[in-house]
């Protein structure tokens, strides 16, 4: 109050502080390059959309929770990907998406020129991430050949990441648990970095989270959850495949575990998401749901030279167990299961600068939530599988379908990006487990000594 009085009372004085302030930002967006100044004006319309999509999915008591959660999620990337641009701009060609920004430029001036091309048409050596790729060239179509627009979009989906995630947390657990798991989706390093980059990771967290909260909804509430699962697995298909098939097919193998609706009504529901689901795929030239995808790159020999394909860099994965057959491959996959959740160990991180920024996170962050998230998922799984199957199957499934192909520490240390979202919420629900119960244990003993006391007091009148 004081200080409102002192700015009535002194109101030249005010004027001319906003003033400068006025002009030093001025002066500084006229030192400024103007693809950061298109960044800045672009964040604020990402603003917008982010505020009207919490506003649309959020309930009014949880909707300021998730709105500072989204917008700081957004904040620290759109300052990492600010920071890349300005300290270290060749970053961008070192990475794996180096191809990305190029390739949509050069869709991009074709249609500029008034006429469609293709993903195809254009570009001799096509990436696997067509929508990834046409997402970028709709941006620069519209706003300019300015890749730093791509990294702050990419910021807006790990923000409404973050969101779901939170939402996942609240529908299968409490709101406890999605606040533990949003909180580590909006801090943890390695997932600042990989979200803050041209890279299709942020899309590809999004969409599963998003797909997952869909499926948990049980379809209860109306039929328009069906399209938007069809809808949100063809656009994670046109980002990453073998994400895509392998969410429609837990999501097929456990939807009738989600219903709550009387047996016909859940037969019926379900027969129709599973056809649609794997007419989606089939269309695609997958196969139903994924058949045909799954003979020809799940085969253990085409894993094998997955593997041996990705086996290159210093951070290569030895491997002396041949894996063509299944005895073989059965005594890999405990192997391939701890290099692609734990490794590079810290010990062993010492080939190059990228592996050695892993040793902090890994040590002090991801490791302690690892060992919380595998005893939450063995407490889910013992008190109430059928309510987590979704959860814990994806997991499980996805991790053994991806951990035996990575011959590379770089590539499974980014790609287990895309489960940490679920890791978190496990983590999350052995942790307050282990909170609830001591708070259980410190209660009974009060009760007891308070007990003892009462009863030695009525002893002694």
């Amino acid at each position: 109050m004081r200080t409102i009085m002192w700015i009535k009372n002194h109101r030249w004085l005010s004027s001319l502080l906003v003033g400068l302030v006025c002009l030093g930002l001025g002066g500084l967006a006229g030192l400024m390059p103007l693809r950061y100044l298109a960044g800045v004006a672009f964040c604020l319309g990402l603003t917008i959309i982010a505020y009207a999509w919490v506003w649309l999915i959020s309930k009014p008591d949880e909707l300021r929770g998730m709105l500072l959660l989204c917008l700081a999620a957004m904040g620290l990337r759109w300052g990492a990907s600010f920071a890349l641009e300005f300290l270290w701009p060749s970053f961008e060609n070192l990475s794996d998406g180096a191809a990305y920004g190029p390739h949509a430029m050069t869709i991009a001036q074709a249609w500029n020129a008034n006429y469609f091309a293709s993903y195809e048409a254009v570009v001799a050596t096509p990436v696997g991430a067509p929508g990834y790729v046409y997402f970028s060239a709709v941006i620069f179509w519209l706003f300019g050949p300015n890749t730093l627009l791509v990294k702050l979009a990419n910021g807006l989906f790990a923000g409404m990441a973050a969101v779901y995630t939170a939402k996942l947390g609240n529908h299968f657990f409490d709101q406890r648990v999605g606040r533990f798991a949003a909180l580590w989706m909006l801090i943890m390093p390695s997932l600042i970095l990989w979200t803050s980059q041209n890279l299709k990771d942020s899309a590809v967290v999004l969409l599963s989270v998003w797909i997952l909260y869909v499926a948990s909804q049980g379809l209860r509430s109306s039929l328009w959850q069906i399209p938007l699962l069809v809808l949100l697995i063809g656009a994670l298909m046109s980002v990453r495949r073998e994400t895509s098939i392998g969410i429609a097919l837990m999501i097929a193998l456990t939807i009738g575990f989600q219903q709550t609706r009387h047996w016909l009504t859940r037969l019926s529901l379900s027969t129709i998401t599973i056809v649609a689901l794997g007419l989606v795929l089939s269309s695609s030239g997958y196969g139903f749901l994924g058949s045909n995808y799954l003979q020809e790159r799940l085969s253990l020999s085409a894993i094998s030279e997955k593997r041996e394909a990705n086996s290159t860099g210093t951070g290569t994965i030895e491997n002396t167990i041949d894996t063509t057959t299944p005895l073989g491959f059965a005594r890999y996959l405990p192997i391939a299961l701890i290099n692609f959740w734990l490794r590079p160990w810290p010990w062993e991180a010492t080939k190059s600068t990228a592996q050695l920024l892993t040793i902090p996170e890994a040590a002090l962050l991801w490791y302690p939530l690892w060992v919380l998230a595998m005893l939450g998922m063995l407490l889910a799984w013992r008190s109430r599988w059928r309510e987590t199957m979704l959860l814990w199957l994806y997991l499980l499934a996805g991790s053994a379908a991806a951990a035996p192909q990575y011959g590379n520490f770089g590539t499974a240390y980014r790609h287990r990006v895309q489960l940490w979202p679920i890791f978190f919420l496990f983590a999350g629900y052995c942790w307050y487990r282990w909170r609830d119960a001591r708070a259980q244990q410190r209660q009974a003993m009060l009760t007891r000594y308070v007990q003892s006391i009462e009863q030695q007091a009525a002893s002694l009148q």
